[in-house]
């Protein structure tokens, strides 16, 4: 009787011990596969914002100092939800759009000043011509955390052709390598 006991008792502990293992072992591959997906910044870092606008709505009279709600904010994150810190840029590109716009219904660079913010922060004020190799910016961002930014896009106060204009740009946020 005892011996028949120790062989149910062990037969008990090892199906126990089955199942424990085989639970831990899919927790470990799940969280593992996890990882893989969230490391390799395909989610958090390879998108697209787009910036665009409709000239004779928000630029009318859009160089006074009085107007500067109707100017449009853009917001946009980057998160990082993995376990390891990232370095990443922001490109500013130029977008051909066919929508019937030309070269003289389409702001240029030079026309236009951004204002980017960081956590609400002002980082960078400047005429868009001096983006250099269309990187807006480049920054860090530690594991566990979201990078909230905004940019305003408007007019410098020199231009005066802007009644019927408008413009298409993107800001894509891919991983520095």
């Amino acid at each position: 009787m005892k011996r028949k006991n120790v062989i149910i008792m062990g037969i008990f502990s090892l199906v126990i011990f089955m199942g424990i293992a085989s639970y831990l072992w899919y927790l470990y591959f799940n969280k593992y596969e996890e990882k893989l997906i969230k490391q390799n910044g395909i989610y958090e870092f390879e998108r697209v914002v787009e910036l665009a606008n409709s000239g004779p709505t928000t630029y009318l009279n859009a160089t006074n100092n009085d107007t500067e709600e109707i100017i449009p904010t853009y917001y946009f994150r980057v998160e990082n939800e993995s376990d390891q810190e990232y370095e990443y840029i922001l490109y500013f590109q130029n977008v051909d759009v066919n929508d019937g716009c030309s070269e003289s219904t389409r702001f240029d660079r030079s026309d236009l000043e951004y204002e980017l913010k960081l956590d609400n922060k002002v980082i960078k004020k400047a005429g868009l011509e001096t983006i250099t190799n269309n990187e807006l910016d480049i920054n860090t961002i530690s594991s566990h955390s979201i990078n909230d930014y905004s940019i305003r896009l408007k007019l410098k106060e020199n231009v005066t052709d802007y009644e019927n204009k408008h413009f298409h740009y993107t800001i894509t946020i891919k991983e520095k390598k």
